[in-house]
């Protein structure tokens, strides 16, 4: 019988604003739930590459497909995290991780395991986060290229 903006105004004298407080609440947990979905996707992709990479015997055409399966949900992932406005800090450590098992893969298919190149391509990536870091300003890779740069480069003339 009352008009609505009236029964609203009851509603939340009579519940002292707490009515809104737990529509905010039910929404946050929403976005908790997604965050831990997509942390644990993102986990369970770079769990998966390195099984397929280092225990199973997997040819390299069939891990260059998984790599592409997973580098396609990556972006998927980007683009629903763009549109929430959410960190996409999480995708680009994953893709980073992707990108050096990518990169080991490369070294041992095409240049036998050797030491030189996997040297070589591995100053690459981490060149790649540092730049990459600074390019997004992502504190994360800026010290993760620094400290696997130097170490990297003291290990290559130990």
């Amino acid at each position: 019988m009352l008009p609505e903006h009236y029964c609203n105004y009851l509603i939340a004298l009579y519940t002292e604003g707490e009515e809104q407080l737990q529509a905010k609440v039910e929404k946050r947990k929403f976005f908790f739930s997604m965050d831990i979905f997509f942390s644990l996707l993102f986990l369970s992709i770079i769990g998966t590459m390195i099984v397929i990479t280092y225990i199973t015997d997997v040819s390299f055409g069939m891990q260059t497909l998984f790599l592409a399966l997973f580098v396609f949900i990556l972006v998927v992932s980007f683009f629903i995290f763009r549109k929430k406005r959410r960190n996409g800090l999480l995708i680009f450590i994953t893709g980073a991780f992707l990108l050096l098992l990518f990169t080991i893969q490369i070294n041992n298919a095409f240049f036998s395991s050797s030491k030189k190149s996997l040297y070589i391509m591995l100053l690459a990536n981490c060149l790649i986060w540092l730049f990459g870091g600074i390019w997004r300003k992502q504190l994360f890779f800026i010290i993760a290229g620094t400290i696997a740069t130097g170490t990297l480069v003291i290990f290559m003339y130990i």
